[in-house]
């Protein structure tokens, strides 16, 4: 029997997930419905499968995947989500997910990717496979980093603040901000963690 569980505040999520995995080989244990009652049940019950929402209410379900990641031995993790920006599903992409399927598809689908990463072999939906490939399409259209911006996301992906930026680079705080907007709307980017997540690809501009 593999252990699940399911990181998502929708109610209806969950109640049509139970009603799936009935009289399968699946044990839904729990549902969290942030970020951090995820951390908390994943040390608790230690389950083999997670299906984690992208959009939680204390933060993506991008973040949580990325602190998985640096583990040893992470667990197996099915993205759920109903649409993502380029920025998420390029993000998505670089951190490799044993699957991904979109909350619109036919339940048989989650299933089958289920079945697909227990057994070892990673499972992404179609649509959002080429989703990330017109994302990925329109990054490689984007401009090119400055030299000066090249800089900044470096920095940025240092965990460093817009006070200690602006001193590494010798600028005023007011500066780091300007370019900060700048590169997030030459990249599609709505925040410093997606940037963060998306800085290696950039980076290499």
């Amino acid at each position: 029997m593999t252990r699940v569980l399911l990181v998502d505040d929708h109610p209806m999520i969950a109640a049509a997930l139970e009603m799936l995995l009935r009289e399968t080989d699946y044990e839904l244990l729990e549902r969290a419905r942030t970020v951090a009652e995820a951390v908390k049940q994943i040390a608790k019950l230690k389950p083999d499968l997670l299906l984690l929402d992208v959009h939680l209410p204390d933060g993506s379900g991008l973040d949580l995947l990325r602190k998985l990641s640096l583990g040893r031995a992470r667990l197996k993790v099915i993205l759920l989500t109903a649409g993502m920006d380029d920025s998420q599903l390029l993000s998505a992409q670089d951190l490799r997910p044993e699957g991904m399927v979109l909350k619109t598809s036919d339940p048989g689908l989650l299933l089958e990717c289920m079945d697909a990463v227990v057994s070892g072999q990673p499972w992404i939906d179609p649509e959002i496979v080429e989703r990330t490939n017109q994302a990925q399409e329109r990054a490689a259209s984007a401009p090119p980093l400055t030299r000066r911006e090249r800089e900044l996301v470096e920095l940025v992906r240092q965990g460093l603040r817009n006070r200690d930026i602006a001193a590494e680079l010798g600028v005023t705080e007011g500066t780091v901000k300007v370019y900060l907007h700048a590169i997030f709307d030459k990249f599609k980017v709505d925040n410093r963690t997606e940037l963060a997540l998306r800085a290696a690809e950039l980076v290499k501009r």
